[in-house]
């Protein structure tokens, strides 16, 4: 009872005269063209503040939308087929960065190609799990410096991070590095296979179409006697820290229904990137591995080697390179 008097209290209001409702609607008015006014202000200060941040796309996506940059990439699919990496060993290691970052220098960039390209027991492929730079531009800047990776016959598979969308820049790494979504195998001379999925989540979504395309690759993926299934992306599902404290991070029923997803789908791993810093969560019997960043001046720069057999081991291998 008490409740409801209260309630009934608040919703009652006096009758105004026809001068008091005029007013109150200019009143309305000048507090909306106001607000409007400061919001258009913000923006404009915030988009002249310099290149190095784009502060409009911190909070939302103003270009390509997920369901487009995922129809981008099934393009791509569709043109230039799926990988299968045959006869390799029943056990094989696999590098894997994130978070690079690159401006203008490649120290820990160049440390992580060389020691790849050095290490006679890796695999021939490694990953990149997004933000490949820091912000406006850059791209050739970090394509010359992974290019010896590719001349050595192995490649880079890649996907989007937050910071390779910011600017409008989809455009150009999908010119440079091609999907974001998509599968490869690996098959071992004793037969075992390995599925590895890569997931676009620069957005901090995967959107409906991707979301979709996911599923039914699982179903059919499914029965085909796969030994591992491993997920790679850039934004990791389980928030722990308000260090991304804007919207490149998944809200709670998505990640509930991704993670519903996976273990349904026996998913072994999900390594993500994101947070420059490292995280171990096992959920559902699914391991989600977030990885260190690889960034030149980041106090404790990493990159991570997994080594792939009966189990799934990894490590992480400092860069010994601090620079002020």
């Amino acid at each position: 009872m008490k409740n409801n008097r209260h309630i009934n209290k608040l919703s009652f209001r006096p009758k105004q005269s026809g001068v008091e409702k005029s007013t109150a609607i200019e009143r309305s008015r000048f507090l909306d063209k106001l607000e409007m006014t400061i919001f258009v202000v913000l923006l404009l200060l915030m988009t002249s503040c310099g290149k190095n941040i784009d502060y409009l796309g911190l909070f939302m996506t103003f270009n390509e939308s997920p369901d487009e940059r995922f129809a981008q990439s099934m393009e791509y699919n569709q043109n230039h087929g799926y990988d299968i990496f045959m006869e390799v060993p029943d056990e094989y290691k696999v590098y894997a960065m994130s978070d690079i970052h690159v401006d203008y220098s490649t120290n820990n960039l160049d440390k992580f190609v060389n020691d790849y390209l050095a290490d006679t027991d890796a695999a021939g492929f490694s990953l990149c799990l997004g933000d490949l730079i820091n912000a406006t531009g850059h791209f050739d800047y970090f394509a010359e410096h992974v290019k010896p990776v590719a001349d050595a016959g192995k490649r880079i598979y890649y996907c989007a991070g937050n910071h390779d969308l910011y600017f409008n820049q989809w455009k150009e790494f999908y010119s440079r590095f091609g999907s974001s979504t998509y599968w490869f195998e690996v098959h071992t001379v004793s037969g075992f296979k390995d599925l590895y999925i890569a997931l676009e989540t620069g957005s901090g979504t995967l959107g409906v179409d991707q979301r979709e395309w996911l599923e039914k690759t699982l179903k059919e993926k499914k029965n085909q006697g796969f030994r591992h299934i491993i997920v790679f992306t850039h934004t990791h599902f389980f928030k722990k820290d308000m260090s991304q404290g804007h919207t490149s991070n998944f809200n709670l029923e998505e990640t509930y229904d991704l993670a519903d997803l996976f273990d349904r789908f026996d998913v072994s791993m999900v390594l993500q990137g994101h947070s420059h810093s490292r995280d171990l969560t096992i959920f559902k019997d699914v391991v989600y591995l977030r990885i260190d960043a690889l960034e030149d001046h980041y106090p404790d720069a990493y990159y991570t080697i997994l080594t792939i057999g009966k189990n799934i081991n990894y490590e992480f291998v400092p860069t010994d390179r601090h620079f002020d």
